[in-house]
């Protein structure tokens, strides 16, 4: 009699540990809630804004998980002495980054530097939610992204996915000059009225830069001069809702994309002459509203089931 091999069937069945999520709606925070601690901020810190059984947004900590976190990355020029970029919790509820150069252009370069050296302060604030957090939306605002003076800011803003990667590669501005030179006219871009370098907008899906080149006049010269306006695209954002506030419509994101935070960064280039003075400039937050769910991660795992229909044995045997 001849056997054929015993074939054993394993039926399996996935299970979830997930509990029931919570659903929040346009809860708005600014920098005043009880989470947040007016002070300097430095490094990676956690706050604990949300109740992660009901999704309510928290009036006092309770003690469950941090749930939005807040990393300060910044990149000081070593060879420009007084040049400063620094992160603040202000007791106004404001999030406000300060940066430029406090000392005059001789007391800032010791090696005779000439007009416009080029030196570049950025600042980046990578503002993160934690895996149990699933952000569908997020707005925000700001002031003084691209103010006018005798040194360059201009600011690139960015929604972040899930990972904390970035939807597409972040765009390239370049120096004042590079910039100036080129006329953006890429879908997105808010064009203004000074013409080359002035442009503001969407360069990218998940991308906002303000950028115009129009708030520093006779970069090159020995006094560099303040350049136009103080109000509009230059110190705001302008987004295609007509407004300042930043939304996914304004980055090319269709509505309800999953985000897992937001990310902005300062830049501020040396553009003075060697007869200017100190130019230092501060780019605030005022709030960020976000719609989502919160509630624990899922963790599939196999679970075997003992009995019927979990262990079925089929024995084929042929004479």
């Amino acid at each position: 009699m001849n056997k054929l091999p015993t074939k054993l069937l394993l039926t399996t069945c996935l299970m979830s540990s997930i509990s029931n999520a919570q659903t929040f709606n346009s809860l708005n925070f600014d920098f005043s809630e009880a989470a947040f601690t007016a002070g300097t901020l430095s490094g990676t810190n956690g706050f604990n804004i949300l109740d992660d059984v009901t999704g309510a947004k928290l009036g006092s900590d309770n003690g469950d998980l941090d749930d939005f976190f807040i990393e300060v990355i910044s990149s000081i020029p070593s060879n420009a002495d007084g040049a400063v970029a620094t992160l603040e919790i202000l007791a106004g509820g404001e999030l406000r980054s300060s940066h430029g150069y406090n000392k005059t252009f001789a007391n800032t370069y010791t090696s005779g530097t000439g007009n416009n050296p080029g030196s570049v302060i950025k600042q980046t604030i990578r503002m993160t939610f934690a895996s149990h957090v699933a952000v569908s939306n997020f707005t925000t605002d700001f002031r003084s992204l691209n103010t006018r003076g005798r040194t360059w800011e201009h600011s690139e803003l960015t929604y972040l996915k899930p990972d904390g990667s970035y939807f597409t590669s972040a765009p390239v501005v370049g120096d004042y000059l590079t910039w100036e030179a080129v006329n953006q006219t890429q879908p997105g871009w808010n064009i203004g009225a000074e013409g080359p370098g002035s442009a503001s907008g969407s360069p990218s899906e998940g991308w906002f830069v303000a950028a115009s080149t129009a708030t520093v006049k006779d970069v090159g010269t020995n006094l560099t001069a303040i350049g136009l306006g103080n109000d509009g695209s230059k110190e705001n954002l302008t987004s295609t809702n007509g407004n300042s506030i930043l939304d996914y419509n304004d980055v090319g994101l269709a509505a309800n994309t999953e985000i897992g935070g937001f990310e902005w960064s300062v830049y501020v280039e040396d553009t003075r002459g060697i007869d200017n003075n100190h130019s230092s400039w501060s780019s605030t937050q005022t709030f960020f509203e976000i719609t989502g769910e919160v509630g624990s991660v899922p963790e599939p795992s196999s679970t075997l089931l003992l009995g019927l229909g979990g262990i079925a044995i089929l024995l084929r045997r042929q004479k």
